[in-house]
């Protein structure tokens, strides 16, 4: 493959990215090809089916992406009206378990969250579908 002069793009969009998050976007993957097409050997050009190649390769990570977003988003959306054990930490980093309804769902800073009893949890933070022995009921 060719070399890409970073040079070429601007600084201005790779700060912004680089402040957003260390993935990289649709919009960066164009970037990167428009360099790649003005700095290709033009006595060794790229082979046009390899920018297919990289554009289809593109297209699948985003699809997975989708999908696998909307997984995340119809598994929180099955637990609503269901009981789940969550663990929960306190300040000084002493973990304890807390059991109750998810009356809830939605996304907070891009990650997907249950509500129980008005308080927000993450996924992550399931220990169990159903209460387990030890946990605290929070409802009663």
């Amino acid at each position: 493959m060719t070399n890409i002069n970073t040079s070429t793009l601007s600084t201005q969009s790779m700060s912004k990215n680089s402040s957003a998050s260390s993935s990289l976007t649709t919009d960066d993957f164009y970037q990167l090809m428009v360099a790649q097409f003005k700095n290709q050997d033009p006595t060794n050009p790229t082979d046009s089916g390899d920018y297919l190649n990289q554009m289809i390769q593109m297209a699948v990570i985003e699809a997975i992406d989708t999908i696998n977003t909307t997984s995340i988003t119809s598994y929180a959306a099955s637990l609503v009206g269901k009981e789940v054990t969550v663990a929960e930490s306190d300040s000084k980093g002493n973990i304890s378990e807390v059991a109750g309804v998810v009356t809830a769902t939605g996304t907070y800073s891009g990650e997907q969250i249950i509500i129980i009893d008005g308080k927000s949890y993450k996924l992550s933070q399931i220990m169990a579908i159903g209460r387990l022995e030890s946990a605290e009921s929070s409802g009663e």
